[in-house]
């Protein structure tokens, strides 16, 4: 019987090198995929789907990545300071009350493009369209955020 001892020291030094490049390889395209997407809700919000009138949701939006022994993650989200945030994403209905001016003769409001003043309001609903700014810039960038993954992934394995 013929007995060969193989000394693994070797390969398992090349994987190691290998699983570090990979790693912070995959690390700097997930942060770096983050600020990508963030700067495109950012565009969105700064007159592509929205125009900024305060800027409140615009400066809401952040990016986050984590690292664990298990993988990477990322998100852009709103931290929750504006309260139309999803409204604006999604649409839906409003129910507005019945206004009556509090400190005033009259109230002020621009409708169909002029300014209208009015002793009151009577209740109604406001349908707000969707006007995606999130769910449509993930999917405009999640086809090349995937390739450059798979890039970064073939390039640590050769």
């Amino acid at each position: 019987m013929i007995t060969t001892r193989i000394d693994p020291t070797p390969a398992i030094a090349k994987l190691e090198v290998m699983k570090r490049r990979l790693r912070a390889g995959v690390r700097a395209e997930v942060e770096n995929g983050a600020a990508r997407l963030l700067s495109r809700v950012q565009a969105k919000l700064s007159g592509e789907v929205l125009e900024a009138r305060s800027g409140a949701l615009l400066r809401s939006i952040q990016a986050e990545t984590n690292e664990d022994e298990d993988g990477f993650g990322a998100q852009v989200f709103s931290d929750g300071s504006v309260p139309y945030a999803r409204i604006q994403e999604y649409g839906g209905r409003v129910n507005i009350p019945a206004l009556t001016p509090v400190h005033a003769k009259a109230l002020a409001f621009a409708y169909g493009g002029r300014m209208v003043f009015a002793k009151s309001a009577a209740a109604h609903v406001v349908d707000i369209p969707e006007r995606s700014y999130m769910r449509s810039s993930l999917a405009e960038f999640a086809d090349a955020f995937t390739a450059d993954i798979r890039r970064i992934v073939s390039d640590a394995l050769s």
